[in-house]
């Protein structure tokens, strides 16, 4: 059996006025990310991690933010789209590692939940 390794990266600017939702769930803070869907940078980077590691390029190739069909879409949606396309090559998910980098709002009392959402859409177990 042979593995293969993917890494994905997002970044999306914070505003007033936005919701935040990481790994899947919406976070209470005075700022949310901006972005055509709901910019969840957790998911996201998921997505390209998994589409890379597949080599079925990133989610900009798969779900562009010039595609109106993706304006405020729920980034679990991207990731299921993702785990299916990846899915029809053969291939299946083993483990996801990621990092989240900022200052607040903290995250560390969220990451049960976000693990629970990840492992759930992606059929793995959050253990």
């Amino acid at each position: 059996m042979s593995y293969r390794i993917g890494q994905g990266v997002d970044f999306h600017q914070l505003a007033e006025g936005r919701e935040l939702w990481l790994g899947g769930i919406k976070i209470e803070h005075s700022k949310g990310a901006v972005g055509h869907s709901d910019a969840d940078v957790l998911l996201h980077a998921i997505c390209d991690g998994i589409l890379g590691a597949a080599s079925l390029g990133d989610i900009g190739t798969h779900f562009p933010d010039t595609d109106q069909q993706y304006k405020n879409i729920d980034s679990k949606i991207l990731l299921q789209r993702s785990v299916e396309l990846i899915k029809k090559q053969g291939f299946l998910i083993v483990n996801i590692d990621s990092t989240l980098v900022l200052e607040r709002p903290k995250i560390k009392p969220h990451v049960p939940q976000m693990q629970q959402t990840i492992a759930a859409i992606c059929g793995l177990s959050a253990a």
